[in-house]
C-alpha cells in the first residue's frame, strides 16, 4: 500500500519495507508489515535496541492521513507506543489508569513483537488473525505456540499443555506432602482458570490416580537397584499415630556399585492393640517386606527402636539376620535412667517459665524490648517436647542465653505481678545445676547427631563414641554440683547395661579415644 504524506514515525531510520515486510537494518530480524502499524517495530526496538534513541527530546509524533479506517486504528495504536517511549510527548487527555496498566504488560512479554492491539482486540501480525484481549497474553502465547511455532518468544516464557499442568499439580502435591483435596478449592480453581486458558480442572481421582502411577514407578524403579546390590540393612521403626493405634515402619539402607549410601522406605504396617502385639506378629511382617521386595538372603542385619516386640536373633527358623537395638534409643534410655527427681523439677519449672513467655504476648514482647535493651540475642524461647530429650538441652541452652533479660521481665510489676512472678522465678541454686548440666547434655546431644547422620555413618562409630561418653565426659568433676555428679554415673551405668560394655572392651577405647574427644569438644 502506498504511503500517504511523509514518514510518521522515526522506526523507519532502522528499519526498511521489503514488499509486506519490514526488516531491521541493525540485526536483520524481518517483521511482517500490515496495515500501515508500526507497533511491532517499536517494540522490537525497545527490547532488542534500547540504547537507540528512536525520538528525539523536542520531537513530537506526526499524524498522517491515510485511506482507510484499518489504517487509522494502526495510527492510533502507533500514537499510544510513541507516548510510552517518549516522555516528553504531550497528549490532549490524561489516558485512563487501566490503560496504564495495559502499556506496562506491553512491555513484559514479547509476544507483542508479532501482536499489535486494536480496542479491545490483538491482532497477529503474521497471519492477520483476531484475538479478544482481556489484559492477559496466554491466549495469544497458545496461538503463537500453534501457528507460529518458528517464532516462539524467546523471553523464558514457555507454555505448557494441559496435561504438563496437570502432572505438575500431582507432583506438587507428593512433594510438599499436601491433600488431595486441594484440587477442589475455590481459590486454587481460581489461580489455574486464571494462568491457563481453558484449563480442564482435574477431579480428586484424576489427581489420586497420577499419584498412585508415580508410587508404581518409583517401586520399579527402587526393586531394580535392590536387585544389583547384595546386602541390605534394614531399620524397623515403631511408632503411634493414635493412643491405641501403633505402626511399623520398615526402610533399607544399601551401598550402590558407585559406593553411594542409600536409603528408603519400603513399607508400613499396622500393627494390633497393644495387648496382642506378639514377637511372631512383627516377624511376620518384617518377612513379608522382605519377600514383597525380593530381597531374601540379602538383609544382614535389622535395627529397632523396640525392646519388647522385637524377637531374638534365633526366634525364627525363616529369620536370617541379627537385630541391633538403635543406638539413639538407647541413649534415650540412658538419660532417661540418669534423672533424678530434682532434675525432673528443674526441668518442669523451667518449661512453666518458657511456656508463660510463649503464650503470654505481654511478656513476649517485654522480653523483646529487654533484649534490645541488654543487647542480646532476638531468639524466642525454645519449649522442651517429653518425647525428644534433646530438646531439653535446647531449652537450658536458649533460657541461658536470655536468663538476664527473662529476669527484667520478671522483676517488672507493670508486666508481671508480684504472685505470678514468685511462681515462675527460677532460684539461683537451680540456675547453676542448669549451667552446669547443659553442657553434659549438649554431649550427649552431639553423639545422637553424629550416628544420626543421613550419609557417612557407620556402625563401626558406636562402640568408640559409647567409650568416649563413658570413660571421658561421663566422669564426675570436682566442679560438679551433686545432682549432675550422680546423672553422669546413672547414664555410665546405663550405657554399660544396655552396650554389654565390659572391661575387655577397653582396648578399641585406647584407639578412639582421643579422636572421639577432640570432635566433642569442638561441637
Amino acid at each position: 500500500m502506498k504511503r500517504a504524506g511523509r514518514r510518521r514515525s522515526s522506526v523507519w531510520d532502522c528499519f526498511e519495507q521489503v514488499g509486506s515486510f519490514v526488516r531491521c537494518m541493525k540485526c536483520d530480524v524481518t517483521l511482517k508489515y500490515c496495515s500501515g502499524g508500526t507497533s511491532s517495530m517499536m517494540s522490537h526496538m525497545s527490547r532488542h535496541h534500547p540504547s537507540t534513541a528512536l525520538l528525539e527530546e523536542d520531537e513530537k509524533p506526526v499524524i498522517c492521513s491515510v485511506q482507510c479506517v484499518e489504517e487509522e486504528s494502526a495510527a492510533n495504536s502507533d500514537i499510544m507506543q510513541v507516548a510510552i517511549m517518549s516522555p516528553n510527548t504531550n497528549m490532549n487527555s490524561n489516558p485512563p489508569e487501566r490503560d496504564y496498566g495495559e502499556r506496562k504488560r506491553l512491555k513484559r512479554s514479547s509476544v507483542w513483537d508479532i501482536f499489535i492491539k486494536v480496542d479491545d482486540e490483538v491482532h497477529c501480525t503474521l497471519c492477520d488473525t483476531k484475538l479478544k484481549y482481556r489484559s492477559s497474553t496466554t491466549s495469544m502465547m497458545y496461538h503463537i505456540k500453534n501457528k507460529h511455532p518458528d517464532t516462539v518468544p524467546n523471553d523464558g516464557v514457555s507454555l505448557a499443555t494441559h496435561a504438563e499442568v496437570t502432572e505438575l499439580i500431582s507432583k506438587m502435591i507428593e512433594k510438599d506432602m499436601l491433600p488431595v483435596s486441594m484440587v477442589s478449592g475455590d481459590g486454587f480453581r481460581e489461580l489455574l482458570a486464571y494462568t491457563v486458558h481453558n484449563y480442564k480442572m482435574p477431579s480428586v481421582g484424576d489427581i489420586t490416580r497420577l499419584i498412585e502411577g508415580h508410587f508404581h514407578e518409583k517401586m520399579e524403579e527402587l526393586a531394580l537397584q535392590l536387585s544389583r546390590v547384595e546386602k541390605v540393612a534394614l531399620t524397623a521403626d515403631f511408632w503411634t499415630a493414635l493412643p491405641y493405634q501403633r505402626y511399623i515402619t520398615v526402610f533399607c539402607s544399601f551401598i550402590t556399585e558407585d559406593w553411594q549410601g542409600r536409603s528408603a522406605v519400603l513399607q508400613t504396617h499396622k500393627l494390633p492393640s497393644d495387648s496382642l502385639v506378639t514377637t511372631d506378629s512383627v516377624t511376620e511382617r518384617l518377612l513379608n517386606t522382605v519377600q514383597t521386595w525380593g530381597i531374601g538372603g540379602k538383609v544382614t542385619a535389622c535395627v529397632h527402636n523396640n525392646t519388647q516386640d522385637i524377637p531374638s536373633a534365633h526366634g525364627c527358623a525363616h529369620v536370617t539376620w541379627d537385630y541391633a537395638t538403635c543406638f539413639a534409643s538407647t541413649l534415650q534410655l540412658a538419660v532417661c535412667d540418669g534423672l533424678s527427681e530434682d532434675l525432673v523439677r528443674i526441668i518442669a519449672a523451667a518449661g512453666k517459665l518458657v511456656k508463660h513467655f510463649n503464650h503470654n504476648m505481654l511478656a513476649s514482647e517485654a522480653l523483646e524490648h529487654k533484649q534490645v535493651q541488654m543487647c542480646l540475642p532476638q531468639h524466642k524461647l525454645i519449649q522442651s517436647s517429653k518425647a525428644r530429650w534433646d530438646t531439653i538441652c535446647d531449652m537450658f541452652e536458649r533460657l541461658l542465653e536470655q536468663r538476664w533479660a527473662i529476669k527484667a521481665v520478671l522483676s517488672d510489676r507493670t508486666i508481671t505481678n508480684r504472685q505470678e512472678a514468685q511462681n515462675l522465678e527460677i532460684e539461683d541454686d537451680c540456675w547453676q545445676i542448669i549451667e552446669n548440666f547443659t553442657p553434659v547434655l549438649a554431649t550427649l546431644k552431639w553423639a545422637t547427631t553424629v550416628i544420626s547422620a543421613e550419609t557417612e555413618v557407620s556402625i563401626s562409630n558406636i562402640y568408640p563414641i559409647t567409650f568416649s561418653l563413658i570413660q571421658t565426659h561421663l566422669v564426675p568433676k570436682e566442679n560438679d554440683v551433686e545432682q549432675v555428679s550422680e546423672f553422669k554415673l546413672k547414664v555410665q551405668r546405663s550405657l554399660k547395661n544396655h552396650m554389654e560394655v565390659g572391661i575387655n572392651h577397653c582396648c578399641y577405647q585406647n584407639i578412639f579415644i582421643n579422636d572421639i574427644t577432640t570432635r566433642a569438644d569442638k561441637q
